[in-house]
């Protein structure tokens, strides 16, 4: 018989305070499943958004939340074949109407989960695939980034911001980096920006002129939304692509149309999610990333651990925008 569990559920629109910790009774494990013990979950800007119904996932009410966890098996369905019991796995992100992974217990897609690489912590393997698998698909799967590209990442700070930097150099690209604080200039260049610009202190054109002397950057990662394309529009190389992956601004992108012409530029709206359920580009992403992992040249960063008693207070803090890297949440 299952036990128990509590689960982080909500069942109305608005911002955290209509999340509530409440005791749920666990689902049944189908054939394709797979349940944990939580030991750590992380919390995204796109939890933000479902719970305020900004997602293109629309929550049925009651519904959990969360994508990203880390845990031990405890249940797997028939046709799992990949895990055993007690095994120590980290979930890829995924989205449904009702289910999510922030609470004491989960149950999980079994294609969703890999073994948690031994090196990390529960805060960091809880961390790493929202954080690195979002610019990987955009810039390995979409825009074939390479060693001739710089790429510019706006909002860099973030924690797919920073997964962002790590993600493009290692494809072996420039990076100039965009933060609105001065104490987060450090920080972005020790993840391995060349340049970093201070917005409303920097002009971002000059910045990109002067690092790519002149011919202007190839791919853009912003999830600013609203102006933001406008300021560095006409410092884009032929044929640019611009991924817009959110709205920070609370204002949706507004796009310069004759500029982006002069130089055949794209914008093009993004979403992991559009990417992770593709097998071959999910297994792809994630034997680029633990073989990073692995060799140390990805980490992810954690800016913040919540106990699990703590989560409304997690997410109003994930809105204050103040952090640098992951927030998370420990059960236990």
């Amino acid at each position: 018989m299952s036990r128990p569990e509590s689960a982080v559920v909500f069942r109305e629109l608005g911002g955290p305070e209509v999340l509530s910790v409440e005791d749920a009774s666990p689902r049944p494990v189908a054939d394709n499943d797979v349940r944990i013990d939580v030991a750590a979950f992380a919390l995204n800007r796109a939890d933000l958004m479902f719970i305020h119904g900004e997602h293109y996932t629309i929550p049925a009410f009651p519904s959990r939340i969360g994508s990203e966890a880390v845990g031990t098996v405890t249940e797997i369905g028939k046709n799992i074949t990949a895990f055993n019991i007690g095994d120590r796995v980290t979930s890829i992100p995924f989205y449904t109407t009702t289910d999510g992974v922030q609470g004491t217990t989960a149950v999980l897609p079994g294609d969703y989960l890999t073994l948690a690489p031994p090196e990390l912590s529960d805060a960091e393997a809880c961390s790493v695939w929202m954080q690195y698998l979002t610019s990987y698909f955009a810039f390995a799967e979409v825009a074939n980034l390479g060693s001739d590209d710089t790429v510019l990442v706006t909002a860099a700070a973030s924690s797919a911001g920073l997964g962002a930097i790590e993600v493009a150099r290692a494809l072996g690209a420039r990076v100039i980096a965009t933060t609105r604080t001065e104490k987060k200039r450090s920080l972005l260049l020790e993840a391995g920006a060349s340049e970093v610009a201070l917005v409303g202190v920097d002009d971002v054109g000059e910045v990109i002129d002067r690092t790519t002397d002149g011919k202007g950057v190839r791919v853009a990662f912003d999830p600013i939304g609203g102006e933001s394309l406008g300021t560095y529009v006409h410092h884009l190389a032929p044929n640019a692509v611009i991924f817009g992956y959110g709205t920070l601004s609370d204002q949706q992108p507004v796009i310069p149309m004759a500029a982006m012409c002069r130089t055949q530029s794209v914008f093009h709206p993004y979403s992991m999610f559009n990417h992770v359920g593709r097998a071959d580009e999910r297994q792809r992403g994630v034997d680029f990333i633990l073989e990073r992992i692995g060799s140390g040249a990805l980490r992810p960063r954690v800016d913040r651990v919540f106990a699990f008693d703590q989560v409304l207070d997690a997410y109003r803090y994930m809105e204050s925008n103040e952090q640098s890297g992951k927030i998370v949440v420990q059960i236990g």
